[in-house]
């Protein structure tokens, strides 16, 4: 009889799901079978919360594992969208939690939106609020199979789970890291002392008080060393950190734990693609289109954005978008520095909707005031971004450096044609457009200067001047090839092949 029942109870075990636990910062939205409520975590800093409701939505439609989520609880955020008392929002987290999302539910994420921080509660505290709690109960409670860790946020639970026997996967968006000692961890109720030998410290541990008062924990760098696997976002952003580039802006620490990772067969480059509802068919804030009328669909697009962003209303003239943060990395200054000149000489026009320090935004509404409607400037809003997107003829991204980018891949989709500088996701996504033998997708320069994109520039406008026929068979062409080749299930399916490869090797 006992022989019986332990036979019925190992096909009852076998037959159970493998537990995967997504540990993300952020999320724009989730699938409505995962609750009613579930319209209300909606949590965007950037691309990562993008890609993380795409992996969740395709795991939970193809329902080959219990899938559990754990995200910060933003009332800030979730007030935005419902007016809910104290009292209904903590009634939230436990509605939620029966439907596998996990909310921490901790004072340091009651007031601030997703990065932000202030003197109580610095980002560092926000993250080991976050980390204790996904350590102390959710890994011990749930049992994951597999946890997979997104971001700095999250960089010590692989070293926790490793010590619990739990596979881990840290995957790695954007450059970023924080450090602090076990004193303060301690303090935050994380018992690193448990599992400091997964942990990368800032210096060699020399002694005990050294690690313990004066020896910065890496949660970057923590995450991708205690991981069993580690990915980037796209392969070539892999192979140039590992290459050695961009020394003056990878810490060393995050470099040196890629590179083991990678000689050791260990890390994958997996790009991130749009959402499958990314199209000019389905878009909210755009007149809608498709393939076989995206000419006059973008027509009319233009003078919409152009109106809105206070622009010479004008069909003739190539319209170039620019849709990312004024910040270093995207390069905004390589286009300052020729905008006036360039819009002069090709009867273009810029438009930038995006936001940067006080600085950035200061000067670029100057010269947009100075250019009599060729250039325009306006503060980052989402809709006016998708409107933008479908608008332009071409969307710039002369990045100094890309983990992935999503709006090379979006905007092909809408018949705008990327203008990039060959680095990471923009490298792997982007080919320089042949439009006599109808190739590529779009154009590229090597160099990050001035001078590679005004060229890059002036091929795009010698397109857009080409005859109507052979622009709309180039074009047409790149609409139905840009979800085919890159899509979100292709995306998902990487990740769970190393879902299955980490099972495979409990």
């Amino acid at each position: 009889m006992n022989s019986l029942i332990n036979d019925e109870y190992a096909k009852l075990t076998k037959s159970e799901k493998p537990k995967i636990l997504l540990c993300t910062p952020e999320v724009t939205e989730l699938p409505a079978g995962m609750g009613n409520l579930s319209n209300l975590i909606k949590f965007k800093g950037g691309g990562l919360g993008d890609i993380s409701a795409a992996l969740i939505n395709y795991l939970h439609k193809t329902d080959k594992y219990e899938l559990h989520i754990a995200i910060p609880k933003y009332d800030r955020e979730i007030r935005r969208l419902e007016r809910l008392e104290d009292r209904e929002l903590d009634k939230l987290t436990m509605v939620m939690s029966a439907k596998n999302i996990h909310l921490v539910n901790k004072s340091a994420f009651s007031k601030l939106g997703l990065y932000d921080e202030d003197e109580a509660h610095k980002r560092s505290r926000r993250a080991e609020a976050y980390q204790e709690h996904v350590i102390n109960h959710l890994l011990p409670t749930i049992n994951p199979d597999v946890v997979h860790c997104n971001d700095w946020m999250t960089g010590l639970i692989p070293a926790a789970a490793k010590e619990m026997g739990i596979k881990s996967l840290f995957t790695l968006h954007n450059i970023f890291t924080e450090k602090e000692v076990m004193k303060n961890l301690h303090r935050s109720m994380i018992d690193v002392d448990r599992f400091k030998d997964y942990c990368w410290f800032e210096n060699h541990p020399e002694n005990g008080k050294n690690l313990w008062r004066e020896n910065p924990v890496d949660f970057t760098a923590t995450g991708i060393f205690a991981s069993d696997f580690f990915n980037t976002v796209s392969p070539t952003y892999l192979e140039e950190v590992v290459a050695g580039y961009f020394e003056d802006i990878i810490p060393l620490a995050v470099r040196e734990t890629i590179k083991q990772k990678y000689y050791a067969g260990r890390a994958k480059g997996i790009l991130n693609a749009p959402d499958d509802s990314f199209t000019p068919e389905l878009l909210r804030n755009i007149i809608n289109y498709d393939i076989q009328n995206f000419a006059e669909g973008k027509k009319q697009n233009k003078t919409a954005f152009q109106t809105a962003m206070g622009l010479d209303v004008n069909n003739e003239r190539p319209l170039f978008f620019w849709p990312s943060r004024l910040s270093h990395q995207k390069l905004p200054q390589i286009l300052f520095d020729i905008a006036q000149k360039f819009t002069y000489e090709h009867n273009a026009q810029i438009a930038i909707v995006a936001s940067g320090d006080s600085d950035a935004q200061d000067v670029w509404g100057k010269l947009a005031c100075a250019s009599n409607g060729s250039i325009a400037y306006k503060l980052f809003n989402p809709k006016l971004s998708e409107l933008g997107k479908a608008a332009s003829d071409y969307v710039l991204m002369p990045s100094l450096y890309e983990p992935c980018g999503l709006p090379q891949m979006e905007c092909p989709r809408l018949g705008t044609l990327p203008v990039v500088r060959t680095t990471g996701g923009l490298k792997d996504t982007v080919q320089d457009l042949d439009y006599a033998g109808n190739k590529g997708n779009g154009f590229l320069f090597n160099d990050p200067d001035s001078n590679g994109l005004w060229y890059a520039m002036y091929r795009a406008v010698d397109f857009y001047h080409q005859s109507a026929k052979l622009k709309e068979n180039n074009i047409q062409r790149i609409m139905k090839e840009s979800p085919e080749t890159f899509n979100l299930e292709k995306t998902a399916e990487q990740y769970c092949e190393i879902y299955d490869l980490l099972l495979e090797e409990r």
